[in-house]
């Protein structure tokens, strides 16, 4: 009977070393290198709290042990700075709820054409499934006002842009529409894993001043539409 509570009393011990374990003893080995300078990690790994990521700035979680084991979302996490704002339920093979809100200027893009444009982008990602790494299959949308709001930078003014998110191959498709004063846009985004898009932009207008400013940024005018096939890093 001794030897049982020794035992019994040696497993709570470690189940409670285990539920305080510092994540600052925890993170610094699994956190990829590059995420930023001077990171600081408080609370424990199953409730904890990330500093001075790269854009993403400071991330809180929550891990339950409960759903690892129910085959749920152990993951609940929130992040904030001036770039952007992100929160979601995630584990290995399902992302849901994920909100993202985004400064367009701020974002980690590649694009030299996107740094100095106001706007926002907002993605609601109510549910993905991930299988092998890859876009299994994907219920959400996304939304944004760039082609609004920079209507003293270009001397035109293009619509909100929204439209559905899905999977297709593996890759994410975001297919982006917008109408107003006679115009109309589309725009058809294939995402790849590895940080590659492929883009098609098609523009109806009949306003002039989009005759200026759309060929700045590549299109070309065919008939009485603009036109954009590119390929490229979107990360």
């Amino acid at each position: 009977m001794r030897k049982r509570f020794i035992v019994l009393g040696g497993l709570s011990a470690v189940a409670a070393a285990l539920i305080n374990l510092p994540l600052k003893w925890v993170a610094p080995y699994f956190v990829p290198e590059g995420l930023g300078q001077a990171i600081r990690y408080t609370g424990t790994v199953w409730d904890g709290q990330v500093e001075s990521l790269d854009y993403i700035g400071t991330a809180n979680f929550k891990l339950s042990p409960k759903a690892f084991l129910s085959g749920g979302l152990p993951l609940v996490f929130r992040t904030q700075s001036p770039a952007m704002s992100i929160s979601g339920q995630a584990s290995k093979s399902q992302l849901k709820d994920i909100r993202f809100a985004g400064t367009l200027a701020k974002l980690p893009t590649r694009d030299g054409r996107l740094k100095e444009l106001v706007g926002q982008v907002n993605i609601l990602l109510s549910d993905m499934q991930i299988y092998d790494g890859n876009c299994s299959s994907a219920k959400g949308r996304i939304t944004t006002d760039f082609l609004m709001r920079n209507r003293a930078r270009w001397q035109w003014q293009g619509p909100k842009l929204t439209g559905p998110i899905s999977c297709e191959n593996g890759e994410m498709i975001v297919t982006l529409t917008g109408k107003d004063n006679n115009q109309a846009i589309r725009a058809d985004l294939r995402l790849f894993k590895d940080g590659r898009y492929a883009a098609n932009f098609t523009v109806q207008t009949s306003q002039p001043e989009a005759g200026v400013v759309l060929p700045l940024y590549g299109f070309e005018a065919v008939g009485r539409e603009y036109k954009l096939t590119e390929q490229g890093q979107w990360r």
